[in-house]
């Protein structure tokens, strides 16, 4: 009974600690993934008038960079027109243009290489033309005489 008891123990030990090292093996993170400009993922969300955004960063070679666009004014999150997917060259340097609908839009990098996974993601405010030109109005810029 004693040896049967330690056999289970020990199948059920190598079973959880190969759960936890497969586990693992999913999570790591692409190596050297970093978005360089275009969205600041620290700031809790940026916003602009601009209709695009160039996003760019760098990245193994070889490694496949998914940029998705989000309205999260949506209640469904509805993915916007216009993902894209970069296979990264030898250069280590990816840049993609995306587009911006006005309102909120929630934009998600996502890196794969091989086993290994890195995300990132921002909100970006795109507020309308009309805005920026009652805005512009009201501003005092140094040099203006008015």
């Amino acid at each position: 009974m004693k040896k049967l008891i330690a056999f289970l123990l020990i199948a059920a030990s190598v079973i959880t600690l190969h759960s936890l090292s497969a586990f693992a093996a999913d999570s790591l993170p692409v190596e050297h993934f970093t978005i360089t400009s275009g969205i600041d993922a620290e700031k809790p969300c940026e916003i602009t008038f601009d209709s695009s955004r160039l996003i760019t960063g760098t990245a193994p070679k070889d490694t496949a960079v998914t940029i998705s666009v989000y309205d999260i004014t949506d209640p469904d999150y509805k993915k916007l027109d216009g993902s894209f997917t970069i296979t990264v060259g030898s250069a280590g340097i990816f840049s993609q243009n995306v587009e911006l609908k006005e309102g909120r839009n929630y934009i998600v990098i996502a890196a794969v290489n091989g086993e290994r996974r890195s995300e990132v993601s921002a909100v970006v405010s795109r507020k309308s033309y009309q805005i920026k030109s009652v805005l512009s109005q009201y501003i005092a810029l140094p040099g203006q005489n008015k």
